[in-house]
């Protein structure tokens, strides 16, 4: 597992938008895998204290994704 911050998550799933995220409801580590490649990342603490926040930040990451296919 590989140690990242948020502003690091953001770069990596603008880098490479074919990767979908999700956070693990059984470990505190966040999934991003782009069908045959599974990469884990330790959550970052404030995720960890907060689910709700965790989710939209999973979504953003997706988001991002998005708006990088779109332009």
């Amino acid at each position: 597992m590989m140690n990242a911050d948020l502003d690091e998550l953001m770069l990596v799933s603008c880098l490479c938008p074919e990767l979908v995220w999700s956070a693990s409801s059984t470990r505190s580590v966040i999934v991003a895998n782009d069908g045959t490649v599974l990469r884990l990342y330790w959550m970052p603490l404030l995720l960890c204290l907060d689910p709700f926040r965790a989710e939209v930040f999973v979504s953003e990451l997706n988001g991002s994704r998005k708006l990088a296919m779109s332009k």
